[in-house]
């Protein structure tokens, strides 16, 4: 199996249980700002696996102002730190049990995240799930972030893998028009949002966590 399929992580929402703690810090700030909590949600949701500067144009359109997006980004980041201060940063389950099975079937695993890459990095090592990548990217690495395919055609690039054995396991709307349009396997493990019908017609399947992921390329293998 080792020759036939590369495969590629997004990290928030897939690797890591980290969506919900950003939702829950602007659930937490909604009021302090004066939104309602449920527009605080489509906030968070609308910016679900883009890059930082695609999330700071989200953000001021949706706020009104760059002063507010900036005094947002700074409550939301303490919150989010104050979690994670407090709990460790959250492991999604499976997912040490898909990397190490990756990990043993020698297959090339690369993380393309939207976060930025020194995060991205400190969170991975903070996890200890590290060494399980031969290629980690961060969104700032590209001009273009998610949907647009460029960090997961530079991940297959730097894997020397052709696009067309990658596999990307997504959780975003965005991640999954992403991987298709690079020409991809996209495979969605729903976080914050359930997909709809534009979404299953592009992933390759969907399932409900990272242990069916196993399975399916388990499957693969013994074909």
């Amino acid at each position: 199996m080792n020759s036939e399929i590369a495969v590629i992580f997004d990290m928030d929402g897939i690797l890591l249980d980290t969506e919900m703690i950003y939702m829950y810090a602007w659930e937490d700030l909604a009021p302090k700002i004066g939104i309602e909590v449920q527009y605080a949600r489509e906030i968070v949701l609308a910016c679900t696996g883009t890059n930082s500067a695609t999330t700071k144009k989200i953000m001021i359109e949706m706020l009104g102002s760059e002063e507010a997006y900036e005094k947002s980004v700074e409550l939301s980041r303490q919150c989010f730190h104050k979690y994670i201060n407090d709990n460790g940063i959250p492991v999604k389950k499976y997912a040490r049990k898909i990397l190490q099975f990756l990990h043993d079937k020698k297959v090339p695993v690369g993380l393309a995240s939207s976060t930025k890459e020194a995060v991205v990095r400190q969170q991975m090592r903070d996890t200890g799930l590290y060494d399980y990548f031969d290629v980690i990217l961060g969104g700032d690495n590209v001009v273009n972030g998610k949907p647009a395919p460029d960090i997961f055609l530079d991940c297959a690039e730097r894997l020397k893998a052709d696009p067309k054995i990658c596999y990307v396991i997504e959780d975003s709307f965005n991640g999954i028009r992403a991987a298709h349009a690079a020409g991809m396997h996209p495979i969605m493990v729903p976080d914050l949002m359930q997909p709809d019908d534009e979404i299953r017609g592009l992933a390759e399947a969907v399932f409900p966590d990272l242990n069916e992921v196993v399975k399916f390329f388990d499957n693969i293998q013994q074909r």
